[in-house]
């Protein structure tokens, strides 16, 4: 059977996404965005697995807001070792896991079903251990809602084919990495104290990025470092209005969801008020080379083509991608004169802002 274009575009991004060198935690949230362009499905999770397969951490393609006041705290009630170890017994005999049921019975009358999975609409469930030579790594669950069919055969084969890129993904990421330009930024309120008042939407989402960029049980730990840091702040904005030597209140925190950076300013304009009010604004950055990976899906360039591309748009100089690619200078030149053509582009520096432009033309295109 001939395999859609569209479809076999969707999985190079995911191939080329894992091999990227970039660590995890950006790298497998991404993923679990853009598997479902192969195997639909909806709010997808990878769950870290220690050598003795305990859970250790979870990954969302997004953080609800709600998820560390209810679903953390009926996770960790849920998943004892006497449920998890049915379940690992199961995948490690069987390929893949549809059915729940079959360790536990009662799972969709279960608390966990009805206040977390349910609440997110994850009836129906596809998970597959992921192995590196035997070792575990994690699990891959993809979830549908209720109204939607279960997983078939040929989307579970699918879901094998692309675990070993997962494992790949795993690995150590490269150490030097290049951001991208900032998001939509995010502001909160905090007091001269340093207690948050007031997040908005953007800033809630930012901020559990930052805290967060795994999941795991003992959320509160995760947060304690960053909430200090505002807290400190907070305290510098104050020193340098009262004449006294502090640092700027600002702050860059970089984990494996990107940079984050943090500026505070004063919220009003009156200076004398004792219970003024501090602006924090949030801004983040991913990886420069996930922006330029989406921004180059479903463009009109063959698989080498985008190889180029993705190393051009880095700044690299041809001789240095012959090299990369194993390929002839000649042979560059040529398809980045043919990459130029395709695009409607003249000049090595227009395709970065071209790819970056088509990328923050795409938010929300997997949802679509």
């Amino acid at each position: 059977m001939k395999q859609n274009p569209k479809h076999s575009h969707a999985i190079a991004y995911l191939r080329q996404l894992c091999c990227s060198g970039l660590a995890k935690e950006i790298v497998i949230p991404e993923f679990l965005r853009a598997v479902k362009a192969v195997i639909p499905s909806h709010n997808n999770v990878f769950t870290g697995a220690d050598d003795k397969l305990g859970i250790t951490y979870f990954m969302l393609e997004s953080v609800p807001d709600d998820f560390f006041e209810t679903s953390a705290s009926v996770l960790s009630q849920y998943f004892t070792p006497e449920r998890i170890l049915p379940f690992i017994g199961w995948l490690q005999t069987h390929p893949v896991l549809t059915n729940p049921t079959i360790f536990d019975k009662a799972f969709y009358k279960s608390d966990v079903y009805n206040l977390v999975y349910r609440a997110y609409d994850q009836h129906h469930i596809l998970s597959s251990l992921v192995l590196d030579q035997g070792k575990p790594l994690g699990i891959l669950n993809l979830y549908r809602p209720v109204k939607h069919k279960p997983f078939n055969s040929r989307e579970q084969a699918l879901c094998l084919q692309l675990l070993p890129y997962l494992v790949h993904a795993c690995g150590e990421g490269v150490k030097d990495i290049q951001y991208g330009e900032s998001g939509l930024p995010g502001m909160m309120v905090m007091d001269t104290q340093g207690q948050i008042l007031y997040l908005t939407d953007e800033a809630r989402g930012l901020l559990a990025l930052a805290c967060h960029p795994v999941l795991s049980f003992d959320t509160r730990s995760q947060e304690a470092h960053i909430l200090m840091q505002l807290s400190q702040l907070c305290r510098n904005l104050q020193a340098v209005f009262k004449g006294k030597y502090a640092p700027p209140p600002s702050w860059c925190h970089t984990n494996g969801r990107g940079r984050f950076t943090f500026r505070a300013f004063w919220l009003e304009r009156q200076i004398q008020q004792p219970d003024r009010l501090i602006s924090i604004t949030i801004e983040h950055q991913e990886p420069l080379v996930v922006k330029i990976l989406r921004g180059l899906h479903g463009l009109p360039l063959s698989p080498v083509q985008k190889q180029v591309a993705l190393l051009l748009a880095q700044g690299l100089a041809n001789e240095v991608i012959g090299e990369h690619l194993h390929i002839k200078l000649s042979t560059v030149k040529e398809h980045v004169s043919k990459i130029f053509d395709k695009l409607g582009i003249y000049r090595r520096d227009e395709l970065l802002p071209y790819l970056l432009a088509v990328d923050k033309g795409r938010v929300g295109w997997l949802d679509c």
